[in-house]
């Protein structure tokens, strides 16, 4: 499927960057503003998934060669993530956030470890990078109704931490493992739900559309809102990247874009071309928002205000700084090893 430009995707890749960026724009709050942060975090919270199954959309099944496919995806990952680790790791030790040691040690780890929370992503992609080829031709053969077998059991996977709230004193699943279904566990089911979602796209009515978007995402914020409410030790538990609530979330994203995708050809080219600058918006959005737009936004705020409009406040000017960075930087030689572009 690589190389295929199918609009929605785009628009749900510009969606998910911008997503990414608000998950990391939330400031501390005092806690009569709780309630509004909880609903941030759940309107940001399914963004990397939703990036995840996007990849499966585009790039599974590959028909190339498992070397050519290596080469082709690690090499577009591998030099910007390590300039921006770098830039990253010099900046936290002139704040003095890192010292001289934990800075050489983050250095040696690179390999192995992200230089900051925000890159989990790039390395959990990696290795499902590393899966894409040997999969690839199960895809290619496999009926639908093998392929929803085994998305049901990746579901199941998903569903189990939920025993919690049934038998909360028993034993407890908090989603780190997944008894025998271990294997079926886990960030791959988001990559081939990506590949189902394109391959058999859920094209309905308007009214059957919306009907459904509304009944997923309402399923998936329930048990959210029921734990914030009532029992918020095991909040955790389900609101992670790993639960059903975002696997909802992500399903009824793609549901509504397939179904109300924007069909105007300026407004696609527009989506189209930020599309291409959202992996380097992602590498560089951390420092954009926590060094720079935090900082002069703390500087001017007297009173903390409701996250509602500060949140994605300045997840709009982060984004937009970052997009200009990006593109200014596209210019430069090399600039696919330094932003991917």
């Amino acid at each position: 499927m690589e190389g295929k430009r199918v609009h929605y995707i785009d628009n749900l890749r510009v969606l998910a960057c911008f997503l990414v960026i608000l998950t990391h724009s939330a400031m501390a709050t005092k806690d009569s503003f709780g309630l509004y942060a909880v609903i941030i975090s759940l309107t940001s919270s399914p963004s990397s998934e939703l990036f995840l199954t996007i990849s499966g959309a585009l790039l599974l099944p590959t028909r190339i060669r498992m070397k050519e496919f290596y080469i082709k995806r690690f090499s577009r990952l591998a030099y910007p993530v390590l300039f921006w680790s770098l830039i990253i790791l010099f900046i936290e030790y002139l704040t003095g956030t890192n010292t001289l040691e934990l800075t050489l040690k983050k250095l040696v780890l690179i390999p192995f470890s992200p230089v900051t929370g925000v890159y989990w992503f790039i390395y959990t992609i990696c290795g499902l990078y590393l899966l894409a080829p040997v999969l690839s031709p199960w895809i290619i053969s496999s009926t639908k109704k093998e392929y929803q077998f085994v998305l049901l059991l990746w579901l199941v996977t998903i569903l189990l931490p939920y025993t919690s709230f049934i038998w909360p004193d028993f034993y407890k699943i908090d989603g780190n493992y997944y008894f025998i279904l271990t294997y079926f566990g886990g960030f791959l089911g988001y990559m081939l739900l990506g590949v189902y979602l394109r391959k058999y796209p859920i094209i309905l009515s308007k009214f059957k559309a919306i009907v459904i978007v509304i009944t997923l995402i309402t399923i998936a914020i329930l048990p959210i809102l029921y734990c914030y409410l009532f029992h918020r030790e095991l909040i955790n538990i389900i609101n992670n990247n790993l639960s059903i609530s975002s696997v909802l979330l992500v399903t009824s994203i793609f549901i509504f874009f397939q179904n109300f995708g924007s069909t105007n050809i300026k407004f696609n080219y527009l989506i189209n071309y930020i599309a291409k600058y959202t992996f380097g918006i992602y590498l560089i959005h951390i420092i954009i928002v926590r060094k720079v737009v935090w900082i002069i936004y703390s500087f001017y705020r007297t009173e903390p205000i409701n996250p509602l409009l500060e949140t994605p406040l300045i997840a709009l000017i982060s984004m937009f700084i970052c997009y200009v960075c990006v593109k200014l930087i596209s210019k430069l030689p090399q600039s696919k090893n330094i932003v991917g572009v």
